[in-house]
């Protein structure tokens, strides 16, 4: 069995850290495409009112980032693996998103359900899954590095 998706879907494995000592939080992102590629992205950042939520503003940041790069490349479907409950939660509203910036995240998700479907799946953090394991590592890697979003 593939690990890739079939046309018109785009697997994403996103993941957060933060780093107390340097005030920084950050996501990793692995994207399986249906062309048969594995895409390695992530990014950092240090703003106050995100650094508040800890490693949770950079699950979210992965997970928008994952969002947006499959409206922009034209996918149809999206699928975010995840091993921090809110990032499905906040969206489907099993959770209700009570600070400003998980009201902002989940507003921004349902507003990519407008032009692609997306569904989340959770898988087991430190568990042995390899595109999981490897986006923890791209996160706590991009703590090191300047603050900023990729290009997509």
């Amino acid at each position: 069995m593939s690990i890739f998706p079939p046309q018109g879907k785009l697997i994403a494995y996103v993941d957060g850290s933060y780093n107390e000592a340097l005030l920084k939080y950050a996501f990793g992102c692995v994207l399986l495409t249906p062309e048969e590629t594995i895409i390695e992205r992530s990014g950092s950042g240090s703003s106050a009112d995100s650094l508040a939520i800890r490693n949770v503003a950079g699950e979210m940041l992965g997970a928008m980032y994952a969002a947006r790069y499959a409206c922009v490349k034209g996918y149809r479907e999206l699928e975010i693996r995840y091993d921090y409950e809110g990032i499905e939660k906040w969206v489907t509203g099993a959770w209700k998103a009570k600070k400003e910036l998980t009201q902002k995240y989940a507003a921004y998700m349902r507003s990519r359900q407008q032009y692609i479907s997306i569904t989340f799946t959770k898988v087991k953090a430190h568990s042995g899954d390899t595109y999981n394991d490897r986006a923890d590592e791209l996160a706590k890697e991009a703590l090191t590095k300047p603050d900023g979003i990729p290009e997509i």
